[in-house]
């Protein structure tokens, strides 16, 4: 039985990764989170990406909320840490390093 350190939503909110493919190609992409928690989220992507490769990941209106201004965006660098083909996609789970994302309003109920 897998055991997770925190608990996924499922969610699908808009997030940028980039970082460099398994072909060696710089990219940047806008896709959607399929879950997220405070440590990482995955997202489906035609993209090959190696385990343990780095990526930049950002999350809008999701980093500190400041006075005046409302809620920033969330930067992160993160870490792929699995891929799981899905038909055509592949199921990319990346772990943020360094960073937590605040708590999700689901995660309290």
């Amino acid at each position: 039985m897998e055991q997770r350190s925190q608990r996924r939503v499922h969610v699908a909110i808009p997030v940028q990764i980039g970082g460099v493919d398994a072909k060696g190609e710089s990219f940047e992409e806008w896709l959607d989170a399929e879950e997220v928690s405070r440590r990482g989220l995955s997202v489906l992507t035609r993209r090959d990406l190696p385990v343990f490769s780095s990526l930049e990941v950002t999350i809008p209106g999701r980093g500190p909320t400041r006075p005046g201004e409302g809620p920033t965006d969330f930067f992160a660098e993160g870490s792929v840490v699995r891929v799981m083909k899905e038909g055509e996609l592949n199921r990319v789970s990346i772990r943020f390093v360094g960073a937590t994302l605040a708590v999700y309003t689901a995660e309290t109920t």
